[in-house]
């Protein structure tokens, strides 16, 4: 994992900085308010927690196929299966958040595969 380090943290840092502006800026407008407390209030901490463990199951997934995009893609597609779609279909969330979330997702998975590629291959 040592080895890994430039390109656990690029992905990481790449992923926090697209999801966090992209939620900021296009999906939270998109909502209404929250029906309930955040567990972590500070949004700049939430998104560090969830990068830290996103980025490590995302580097054991890449080792384990050997395909980084294709393990970048399933991560994201499984977020927009579980939440996304399923959140529609029950009624949680409206059309235009959910279609903005898998814009973000598709898009912050991506360019963390194409970082973490690019790092782990210039180490």
């Amino acid at each position: 994992m040592i080895g890994r380090i430039n390109s656990l943290l690029g992905g990481a840092v790449t992923g926090a900085v697209i999801t966090h502006l992209a939620v900021q800026n296009l999906f939270n407008p998109s909502m209404p308010d929250p029906a309930f407390a955040a567990v972590v209030s500070n949004t700049i901490a939430a998104s560090v927690v969830f990068w830290i463990v996103s980025i490590l199951f995302f580097d054991w997934v890449v080792q384990n196929t050997g395909k980084t995009m294709f393990s970048a893609m399933v991560i994201a597609l499984s977020q927009i299966l579980l939440v996304d779609f399923n959140y529609v279909l029950i009624g949680r969330r409206e059309m235009m958040p959910a279609l903005i979330s898998v814009g973000v997702l598709l898009v912050a998975w991506g360019a963390v595969a194409l970082v973490y590629d690019k790092l782990s291959k210039a180490s």
